[in-house]
């Protein structure tokens, strides 16, 4: 009796330890997976109430194998320095964004960063604007930043004024352009708003889209030393002609506030710009700025490389840390591509007042303004990022003085690009 006893003691504990392997075993393969987002898109962010909305709405569908914590960073210089010093001391998070084209490349060659290059075999990256990930692929080859937010970059114009001096629509051609220019500046309007002080930025916008429009989608790639940036600097100095008085001197809101008092027939900015459309303390006469304007893409260079050109920037890229667990990577992939959705980016568009560089129907609710942005970059041939996202930053920091030397005829347009070439070859 004592014998069996003994063995019915060891017969148990044996099931025990049967049992508890078996729940040790079944417990670690329903393991929930746990992605750290540090992220931008929270608080009072414009993108902030849909990303809760999709993070939420994944957690639920993945609930027990996949688990996105968001760490909420409220402070965007903070959170740059955050993400730059994680990546520097090999300790990326699991996804992040960033917000700085020039800090890609050292980025890149950390050898932290996850490469997209696999996943995007598929049709994850047609839905992607065309051309916009090949400018950030560097030394490795790799596909480490997904250019996600966008910032598409038309010209704005008060048809009001155009109807003035006998325009119903916006010139074809550049030359067109300025000649309605001159027109414009006779009838004692400011054509365009330029502007050389701060970091010069209405000016780098023209800019930009004369370069394009010249030089064709692959003008950055030839440098400095194509000649399309000696042409477009040609036309630069002319449309100082055509401003408004002091403009070498004048910063963004010299530049804004003609445009809102209706000074200016021509403007040139963003889409993070389009909510001063519709301000009621930018209204004249008690009509919105969105009640006399329209938007088109930029005029056609005749005998340019560039027609059909838009001129976007680069508001956030989409990044995750380079994973050693396959299953950790396909579930950052999984959620990469959930977020990416198009149908989900028309949401967040209509949300949020935001553009994606993911091809997409725009949403039936958004604003006139949005959607008119929306159709240019939609019927564009080609984008090409600004001429400040598209240089080294030397040649971005060099680009205020250069443009204040063009536009007091200090030097000519190869003087003004002999000052940017200098400047990249010192740095």
């Amino acid at each position: 009796m004592k014998n069996m006893k003994k063995l019915l003691a060891l017969v148990l504990a044996l099931l025990m330890v049967v049992s508890m392997a078996a729940c040790g075993a079944k417990k670690e393969e329903s393991k929930e997976i746990v992605i750290n987002f540090p992220c931008i898109w929270v608080g009072t962010d414009a993108k902030a109430p849909y990303m809760a909305k999709l993070v939420e709405e994944f957690n639920a569908a993945n609930a027990g194998s996949i688990k996105v914590v968001i760490e909420e960073q409220t402070d965007y210089q903070a959170y740059r320095d955050k993400i730059r010093t994680l990546i520097t001391t090999g300790n990326a998070p699991d996804i992040f964004s960033v917000d700085n084209p020039q800090e890609l490349a050292n980025f890149s060659a950390t050898g932290k960063l996850m490469d997209f290059t696999s996943a995007l075999e598929g049709d994850w990256k047609a839905t992607f604007n065309d051309g916009c990930i090949d400018p950030y692929i560097y030394e490795n080859g790799q596909i480490n930043f997904l250019p996600f937010e966008s910032a598409v970059i038309p010209l704005v114009y008060n048809t009001e004024l155009l109807a003035e001096v006998g325009y119903n629509e916006f010139p074809a051609t550049y030359s067109e352009m300025m000649e309605m220019f001159a027109k414009l500046k006779e009838a004692g309007y400011n054509a365009c708003g330029q502007m050389a002080a701060e970091n010069a930025w209405s000016s780098m916008l023209w800019y930009s889209q004369l370069v394009a429009s010249i030089g064709g989608p692959d003008v950055y790639k030839n440098g400095l030393e194509d000649p399309a940036f000696v042409q477009a600097a040609e036309v630069l100095r002319e449309m100082y002609n055509y401003t408004f008085d002091g403009a070498v001197s004048a910063a963004a809101a010299d530049v804004n506030g003609h445009f809102i008092a209706r000074d200016t027939a021509v403007y040139i900015n963003g889409c993070w710009w389009i909510g001063n459309f519709y301000k009621e303390e930018n209204a004249v006469d008690g009509k919105l700025l969105a009640d006399v304007v329209d938007v088109t893409g930029a005029p056609t260079w005749e005998g340019g490389k560039g027609e059909g050109a838009v001129v976007t920037q680069a508001q956030a890229f989409l990044c995750a840390a380079k994973q050693d667990d396959p299953a950790k990577e396909a579930a950052i992939i999984k959620f990469l591509q959930y977020i990416t959705e198009p149908t989900r980016i028309s949401e967040w568009e209509a949300s949020s007042g935001s553009m994606f560089f993911i091809e997409h129907e725009p949403a039936a609710d958004l604003k006139e303004i949005s959607k008119k942005f929306a159709a240019v970059s939609n019927e564009a041939n080609f984008t090409v990022y600004t001429f400040a996202q598209s240089v080294p930053l030397a040649v971005t920091n060099e680009l205020p003085a250069a443009v204040s030397a063009l536009a007091n005829d200090v030097v000519d347009a190869q003087g003004f690009v002999d000052m940017l070439i200098a400047a990249r070859d010192n740095a």
